[in-house]
């Protein structure tokens, strides 16, 4: 019993696994660490079986020869470089909710101390790492991961040779990296007036009576408010993050014309 593999099935899989490999290396939640390499390769795999035989068929009636070796490697790196670009859509989301709490970290204190994150292999300060990881729970808990997959489906449907618009792509980034730094410094802002505000009595403190240790003072009296207002400002977090997830999604989704 011979097994038989139509030939545009074959290349598409190639591209569409090259295209989605891309994609779950850069894109959140599935970039994570925490999630085993297995399990990515294998998700990589299923996805690149449901989008082979579309990509290939659209393949196989463009202009070029699929089958040569020029056309084949510039294929292979517009796929890798389209799936690139949805997931950095995506990475800058959980960007912006680590930065607010960096930024809190930074105000606090907490940024000196920061450690190892045996996760991400990277230096994070207590309150930025706790902003991603919350931010994830979120994702998850909202069915953002499936958004997520969803908007990378509708991008391949819309554009299966990963070829795009180059300048509408860099527009659409360049219009997330705005909403980066404003999402960040939003999220942030309650906490960050609170501590401005109790830096300003600190220092009137201070001068009313010099013989206080304002410097030990001032910390457990920032942390104090810090945690205080974390708590309160957390049940705004589940709108911030949909809201930016749907807004990356739907921005790259213009990008690929979909």
């Amino acid at each position: 019993m011979e097994l038989e593999i139509a030939t545009s099935t074959l290349i598409g899989f190639c591209f569409a696994l090259v295209r989605t490999t891309a994609w779950i290396v850069i894109c959140p939640p599935f970039n994570s660490p925490a999630v085993p390499v297995r399990v990515r390769v294998g998700l990589a795999t299923a996805i690149s079986f449901v989008l082979a035989g579309r990509v290939g068929s659209v393949a196989m009636a463009g202009e070029a020869d699929p089958l040569a070796i020029g056309p084949f490697v510039v294929a292979l790196v517009m796929q890798a470089l389209a799936g690139i670009a949805l997931g950095f859509a995506v990475y800058i989301l959980f960007t912006a909710l680590q930065a607010a709490g960096d930024l809190i970290d930074l105000q606090v204190g907490f940024s000196l101390g920061a450690v190892l994150d045996p996760i991400s292999g990277a230096s994070s300060a207590p309150i930025g790492r706790f902003h991603q990881l919350l931010g994830l729970i979120v994702v998850f808990a909202i069915d953002g991961h499936v958004l997520v997959v969803r908007g990378y489906l509708r991008s391949v449907e819309a554009v299966p040779t990963g070829r795009i618009d180059i300048g509408r792509l860099a527009e659409e980034l360049a219009g997330l990296g705005t909403v980066f730094f404003t999402s960040a410094v939003e999220i942030a802002l309650p906490v960050l007036a609170a501590l401005f505000c109790t830096e300003i009595a600190l220092g009137l403190l201070g001068k009313a009576a010099p013989q206080l240790n304002i410097l030990m003072l001032g910390f457990a009296a920032k942390t104090f408010v810090a945690i205080i207002l974390l708590g309160l400002t957390l049940a705004l977090l589940p709108a911030s993050t949909e809201s930016l997830l749907v807004r990356s999604v739907t921005s790259i989704g213009r990008a690929f014309g979909g």
